[in-house]
């Protein structure tokens, strides 16, 4: 958020997402108690591939046992829920004893540095 002295008005700024990462619940977690929870916020995004339309949350799961990791996503419609999402609930309790974090959600392989190949290859390069 910043003040714009120019038009004497606050602009905000958009989150480059309309998802957030969380982590710290309980293994126990079921996606009913995600989408209830963080629906105080805004409206949960539909999958509207799924027949009918499923909410967009993913709870990760252990690859060898298929047990809740208690992390995982949830998209909404509106991407400044996502970034109130971050503001109102990261390093709070989900549970009593299960203080959870939240933050936006970057897609997997993206840097915080923003774009670019790194390592080997990518643009240009070799030959004259």
């Amino acid at each position: 958020m910043a003040f714009d002295s120019y038009r004497n008005t606050l602009s905000f700024d958009v989150p480059d997402t309309d998802t957030v990462y969380f982590s710290g619940l309980p293994t126990d977690i079921t996606e009913e108690e995600v989408i209830k929870f963080f629906s105080q916020l805004g409206t949960i995004k539909l999958n509207k591939k799924n027949r009918p339309p499923t909410p967009k949350v993913w709870l990760y799961k252990d690859k060898s046992t298929g047990a809740l990791k208690g992390d995982g996503t949830i998209a909404f419609d509106d991407p400044f829920a996502a970034g109130s999402a971050v503001s109102w609930f990261n390093d709070t309790d989900f549970r009593p004893g299960h203080k959870m974090s939240v933050s936006l959600a970057q897609r997997k392989g993206q840097e915080a540095g923003g774009y670019g190949g790194g390592g080997r290859g990518g643009f240009g390069g070799g030959g004259r």
